[in-house]
């Protein structure tokens, strides 16, 4: 809103008051300001101001504006009706909020709008009007009748829980734990929230109960608070034996030794239906039985799996055994963790089994990445054997399964077998285009033994040993960006429209393997190095592998004339493409960027691309970022995005002055930027098997993506046989996805 000459002063104050805040945000505090005129307000963002005394025209003006918004059939005029109103904060805008949810209004069928509303709402939850309607969203926001269809559904579930446990009211933790007790996903975003924001006082959830669900007895042993073991050990003497039970799981979980009693009790006198429950209880308290019980488990057809979690979760050489035993009466897709149980659990017993599994080609490698990363002299004699065994003179297969998990063993453990180093240099001088250089090449990088620099040094668009730059590729993510940034020449050349082998073809002509392979070089430069803009657009628009680090590197030059093409990039359908382009604007040249952030914040469904989008406003320093990152860290339901925004704030005080003064200091950023390749010491290990036989070809050479923990997209080609090994992977769940059809080039020299 501008004033003009012959404007009364308050009512432009008023005008610029309810054109306030931006999405997802908290109500907006007033602060007095008595010199300066109202400075401009767009309707989708920016803190307001409020001059002494202008309540009664904010109340009287800038809610009939908002309701007209309301009224309007634009969604987004909706939109900023709703977000208007939560700006205001009176009870007059928080009665019309209301009203716009009502059944039958349009924000009621529109769960961008509930989504708006419930975060303008949540700062007033004690309210019981307002209580109600957030218990309504937690209970019904992802129902068939109302957003089964919206991704947003889970979203806003999780929003209306956390806005309820903030709170703090009593009320408003009851309707939380009669979430919990009624259980499905309302019970689950419910739990997550009191998680998140424990109550003061355990009397607060418990009330007046007389007899605690089991539901609720299980949520205070996740909750972790010891308080909850006064409420929980009258409840092992009772007759109720589901009661019992379950108050000894959740005392079990919270490390009161009560409920070891009746777990031995129950042991000795089995009953049908609570050796998970007794077994459970042993593994969460180190009792010595405890590996008996799971090994029944595992001997039991109904409980096989639930013996395979825990003996996950508790390893020991005496469960050896019993995993031998179950893995094939496993489901196929189980049997690789009982082989990685078997492995964690150590000891010479583990090997020997191992070695057995060698022998059987689904479980190979699963069994060769077990004694790779098992400690201990057995599991690197094992390998030993595998890489210079009389049965690897013979068998290329399995020499080339033992350098690989001896490479790993290095990595992971820094416990290589001594004939390591000498078999990857000879295997270097293996035949262009072969495995087994491949092998050698990858092992001789990851390791320092060699740089990749020189070992792709002759590699040129017309002429090249692409499995050995795929190797090379993947064994520079082990050595950190002074590796990477060796490949920047090569992927500079062969990015370059035609230059995969030296066909024509403009800017939209597809990378071949080598190019992708040689994209690692874009994670030492963000900015995309010497690659040219328009080949960056084309790369991140065509899809593949290469997108989502040419999609940061775009963002980060963000000018006038692609900015057009950076905001279809992230509203677009793919997610690891959007999380990239939120990233690569953190660094973006042009201060509106932060406008770009804060906007595709608000209703974001995907948690990893709002973790982006936070880490991205972590590195901006205009002060419209810290609305978002203050809504991200009260409301957003995934705990990773609540974590980040706090550690984003954390460096960022307050600043008692206006924010908008140009006297005040620039609010400071602390970056969180992601780990570098060079301090995680994690591989994965993929071999890429063809459902089909006669698709075997398939698999050779083969284009992927591993997405790391940290949300990093890392452009990947397998080697001739179908491996692919993907060092300096950060602790933390990874994702790989290959590539629907191998691009022009991906094999021969």
């Amino acid at each position: 809103m501008r004033s003009f000459p012959g404007t009364p002063r308050a009512l432009a104050v008023a005008a610029a008051l309810a054109a306030a805040a931006s999405a997802g945000a908290a109500a907006a505090q007033p602060v007095a300001r008595t010199a300066r005129a109202p400075e401009r307000a767009d309707d989708r963002g920016g803190a307001s101001a409020a001059e002494p005394g202008a309540t009664p025209l904010r109340g009287s003006l800038g809610v009939p504006v908002a309701e007209r918004l309301l009224a309007s059939s634009d969604p987004e005029a909706r939109l900023r009706g709703i977000e208007r109103l939560g700006a205001i904060g009176s009870e007059e805008a928080v009665n019309a909020l209301l009203a716009a949810l009502e059944q039958g209004a349009p924000g009621a069928r529109d769960p961008r709008a509930r989504l708006a509303a419930v975060r303008a709402l949540a700062p007033h939850a004690a309210r019981d009007s307002v209580r109600q309607l957030l218990a309504r969203e937690l209970s019904e926001g992802g129902a068939p009748a109302r957003s089964a269809a919206s991704p947003l559904g889970e979203l806003l579930r999780g929003t209306a829980a956390l806005a309820l446990a903030r709170s703090g009211d009593r009320r408003a933790l009851g309707a939380l734990v009669n979430a919990i007790v009624q259980g499905g996903a309302g019970g689950e975003a419910a739990a997550r929230a009191l998680k998140a924001y424990p109550p003061a006082s355990l009397q607060l959830l418990l009330g007046s109960r007389k007899r605690l669900e089991p539901a609720l007895v299980a949520f205070l042993g996740e909750l972790g608070d010891l308080r909850a073991i006064g409420a929980l050990r009258p409840m092992l003497d009772g007759r109720d034996r589901a009661a019992q039970v379950a108050a000894a799981r959740a005392l079990a979980r919270l490390g009161d030794e009560a409920a070891l009693a009746k777990a031995r009790a129950w042991l000795r006198s089995p009953e049908p239906g609570l050796l998970e429950a007794t077994a459970e209880i042993l593994v969460h308290l180190g009792a010595p039985e405890a590996p008996d019980a799971v090994a029944a488990l595992l001997g039991s057809e109904r409980a096989r799996l639930e013996g395979l979690r825990l003996a996950e979760l508790a390893p020991s050489e005496r469960l050896v055994p019993a995993l031998a035993r179950a893995l094939p009466l496993l489901p196929e897709d189980a049997r690789p963790r009982a082989v990685a149980a078997i492995g964690r659990a150590g000891g010479a017993e583990a090997a020997r089994q191992l070695r057995g599994l060698l022998e059987r080609p689904e479980l190979a490698t699963a069994a060769a990445f077990a004694l790779a990363t098992a400690p201990g002299a057995e599991a690197r004699a094992a390998v030993a054997e595998m890489i210079e065994g009389a049965r690897a003179a013979r068998d290329a297969d399995r020499r080339r399964l033992g350098l690989r998990a001896g490479v790993v063993r290095a990595l992971a453990l820094g416990d290589a077998p001594e004939a390591l180093e000498g078999r990857l240099l000879a295997a270097l001088a293996a035949p262009r285009g072969s495995s087994d250089r491949a092998v050698g090449v990858f092992g001789a990088v990851a390791l320092g033994l060699r740089g990749a620099g020189e070992v792709v040094g002759a590699c040129s668009p017309a002429s090249c040993d692409r499995a050995a730059v795929h190797a090379a590729a993947r064994g520079a993510l082990a050595r950190g960006e002074r590796a990477l940034a060796e490949l920047a020449p090569l992927f500079a050349a062969l990015a370059a429209p035609g230059g995969g082998g030296g066909a024509a073809g403009g800017d939209d002509a597809p990378p071949d393997a080598a190019a992708i392979s040689a994209g690692v070089a874009l994670l030492a430069a963000p900015g995309g190095g010497a690659v040219a803009t328009s080949r960056l657009a084309a790369l991140a628009e065509a899809g593949g592998p290469l997108a989502p680090l040419a999609a940061r590197a775009l963002a980060a030059r963000d000018d006038e004339v692609i900015r057009g093409r950076l905001k279809r990039l992230l509203e677009g359908s793919d997610p690891v493409v959007r999380a990239h382009v939120a990233l690569g604007l953190g660094s973006d040249p042009l201060p509106d960027s932060v406008s770009l952030l804060a906007r595709a914040y608000r209703f974001e469904d995907d948690p990893a691309v709002r973790r982006a989008i936070v880490r991205g406003l972590s590195r901006r320093t205009e002060v419209q970022r810290r609305r978002v990152l203050e809504a991200a860290r009260d409301l957003d339901p995934d705990e990773g995005v609540r974590a980040l925004a706090r550690a984003a704030l954390s460096d960022d005080p307050r600043d008692p002055r206006d924010p908008r003064d140009p006297r005040a200091p620039r609010a400071r950023a602390r970056a969180l930027d992601a780990p570098r390749p060079a301090l995680a010491t994690g591989v994965v290990w993929v071999a890429i098997v063809p459902n089909d036989r006669s698709a075997a070809a398939s698999a050779a050479s083969r284009p992927a993506w591993l997405v790391r923990p940290d949300g990093v997209a890392v452009p990947v080609v397998a080697d001739p046989d179908g491996v692919l090994l993907v060092p300096g992977v950060p602790p933390g769940v990874s994702s790989v996805l290959l590539a629907p059809a191998a691009p022009p080039g991906d094999s021969g020299p």
